[in-house]
């Protein structure tokens, strides 16, 4: 018995240490190098480019050996406490953050052929790999009622949905991001594209917008350094049309709908919880203003638009067969299928706010900016579905941790 106590001991170490701070160092390091590959292969020469591809190789390198430590940190972690790691809300961030990476790196790596965006996916997974310290928990057994089969198929469907609509989010943003930087260009050319962003194009394909911006000599004529100013000129606008200041604000006020919890969580000291605040808010904003920096290289905004629109469809699916799941799982629990419980309802209103978003999407008066805005949205009712429900109000899930 002592023997297994100490083998267990030494698994939810190892687990530890391979969470934080293996993992967290490598998705930081990896993102580093993507982000770095972004911006020496989008307009680019070739000899830049040469460089940036081997960057994004070795981003690749680095993200797959971030990928193998999550993974083992989920297996030593269950193999110590015998049991799917799935029981409280640390260990449903971490499967959330492994699912969004995976699921990003995949989509963008191999089926998109987009590995330049990489970095703000592994950059997102070391946020929310971050936020899961604020609930850590040392490994320990479930409560006897949660212990069956439906509990592995539902939680495991919910966090692999969260995991995708976290990498929507990311694209959203992002397709938010280039779309105000191509319209604060439009609203500065000439007369010929005024209305439109099709001048502010993918950064990659400077060639095909000579023709939207003014005093633009034919490329053919341009020379190697006029060329690369002209590039350069034309990123710098970009970078400009997004306003920092209103990002910043816009970004901590967004945050602040959900890190309330955080402050109201009646198991957290005022002070400690008015901590954890701030560094959600503060790290939410750094990265927006990340974000803003790269907005030149990033592709056009109908790119993103269809990036986070396919990704979300993705989850909504998910999250539609986990409230389901869910529903059998109550029934033979407490004997009931739907009893308005906080997290149901919460639940179902997340369900609500996804299923607008991807209606919105396919609506023409909605398309694009207005339902880029409906998905953000979406995606802070679902954080409110987890944070709130979780930690402030009280409910038959606020046991379970979850």
């Amino acid at each position: 018995m002592t023997q297994l106590l100490v083998a267990e001991t030494s698994l939810a170490e190892i687990s530890r240490v391979l969470y934080s701070p293996v993992t967290l160092l490598l998705y930081a390091v990896a993102a580093f190098l993507y982000l770095y590959s972004l911006t020496t292969t989008v307009g680019r020469r070739d000899e830049e480019r040469a460089r940036g591809r081997r960057a994004q190789l070795a981003g690749l390198v680095v993200a797959s050996a971030g990928l193998a430590a999550h993974i083992g940190h989920e297996v030593t972690r269950a193999m110590a406490q015998d049991r799917l790691p799935l029981g409280n809300m640390f260990e449903f961030t971490s499967a959330m953050a492994l699912v969004g990476v995976l699921t990003g790196l995949i989509y963008l790596q191999f089926i998109r052929k987009r590995p330049e965006l990489n970095g703000f996916v592994l950059l997102a997974g070391t946020l929310v790999l971050a936020s899961a310290l604020l609930v850590y928990s040392d490994p320990g057994p479930l409560m006897p009622i949660l212990d069956t089969w439906w509990r592995a198929l539902h939680v495991t469907t919910i966090a692999v949905a969260a995991g995708i609509f976290t990498a929507g989010f990311v694209f959203n943003g992002l397709h938010m991001l280039r779309d105000t930087a191509e319209r604060g260009v439009a609203a500065q050319q000439t007369a010929a594209a005024r209305g439109s962003t099709v001048g502010a194009a993918y950064a990659g394909d400077l060639d095909q917008v000579a023709d939207s911006n003014p005093g633009r000599e034919d490329p053919d004529e341009t020379t190697p350094e006029a060329q690369d100013e002209h590039d350069a000129a034309y990123r710098r606008a970009l970078r400009a049309a997004v306003d920092p200041w209103r990002l910043a604000l816009g970004t901590f006020l967004g945050t602040s709908t959900v890190s309330w919890v955080f402050i109201a969580t009646p198991t957290l000291p005022i002070d400690q919880g008015v901590a954890q605040f701030l560094a959600v808010n503060i790290g939410m904003v750094a990265a927006a203003l990340i974000a803003r920096w790269f907005v030149p290289f990033l592709p056009a905004a109908a790119t993103l638009d269809g990036l986070a629109y396919r990704t979300i469809a993705l989850g909504f699916l998910g999250w539609t067969f986990g409230v389901i799941s869910g529903a059998m799982w109550a029934e033979q629990s407490w004997g009931r299928f739907w009893g308005w419980d906080p997290k149901e309802t919460a639940s179902f209103v997340t369900w609500i706010a996804y299923a607008a978003y991807l209606h919105a999407r396919a609506t023409y008066g909605t398309r694009g900016r207005g339902a880029g805005w409906i998905g953000l949205g979406a995606f802070a009712v679902l954080m409110f579905t987890y944070y709130a429900v979780n930690l402030v109000f009280v409910g038959l899930h606020s046991y379970a941790g979850l």
